[in-house]
């Protein structure tokens, strides 16, 4: 089990940032860490480009319709103890408005799982 942290800053332009939220959340992992499990908590979101250098993942990721109401670019760093810490910057739509996200991960393994059946809820 991969306890994750998540601070998520956004900012409006012309309208300046909006206040910080942070949200812990766990997640089951497989042992290879591959981080496509956790994005499957979003639906409507493909991600693309996936790539694993050592200890370095990143992908790219679209949500929603026609046009999308999310792009973004994701790195997460696999860390020896099985954490990862990571961060992603996104360009999307809330209420029709145009909005800059940042987003960064702190992940620390709290426990094992059954990553099979995880799977098959989602």
């Amino acid at each position: 089990m991969l306890k994750m942290s998540v601070t998520m800053k956004m900012q409006v332009p012309g309208a300046g940032d909006l206040p910080v939220r942070t949200t812990t959340l766990d997640v089951c992992i497989s042992s290879s860490h591959d981080m496509r499990v956790i994005l499957q908590r979003q639906r409507g979101c493909v991600v693309s480009d996936y790539r694993q250098v050592g200890h370095v993942v990143s992908y790219h990721l679209v949500c929603g319709g026609d046009p999308p109401r999310m792009t973004g670019d994701a790195s997460f760093e696999l860390l020896p103890d099985g954490g990862t810490n990571g961060s992603v910057h996104a360009n999307g739509y809330i209420g029709g408005q145009g909005v800059v996200m940042d987003m960064t991960y702190a992940g620390q393994r709290t426990d094992s799982c059954d990553y099979a059946a995880s799977r098959q809820r989602h």
